[in-house]
């Protein structure tokens, strides 16, 4: 059976995908669960167990924390990414990680 839709909610056996949960079998492969809000296609047998998972969108920041801990993220990269080039100012570096943040987001 395939599944396809949103993770709504993961813990560490499986993720529930559009109110159905899919566990991950300790006799299958061992499959990375994507985070929840990702869009998935998953392979499921017929005991509910995941055979694959592919992540067709991955999740982006849905609340302020998380836009703010994505936004600090790309801060600490950009400067970093600075730190050893003379001709880079700071309004430089903010440019830099606006132009990534938005790279992120899409």
């Amino acid at each position: 059976m395939t599944l396809e839709g949103s993770v709504e909610a993961r813990n560490d056996r499986g993720i529930k995908i559009d109110g159905e949960w899919a566990n991950r079998s300790n006799f299958g492969p061992r499959l990375d669960l994507p985070e929840v809000g990702a869009r998935v296609r998953a392979e499921v047998d017929p005991k509910g167990f995941l055979k694959s998972v592919e992540v067709l969108e991955s999740a982006l920041p849905t609340s302020s924390r998380e836009l703010t801990i994505a936004r600090l993220a790309v801060l600490k990269a950009a400067a970093h990414f600075s730190a050893d080039r003379a001709d880079i100012k700071s309004a430089d570096v903010l440019r830099i990680a606006d132009c990534w943040l938005k790279w992120v987001l899409e």
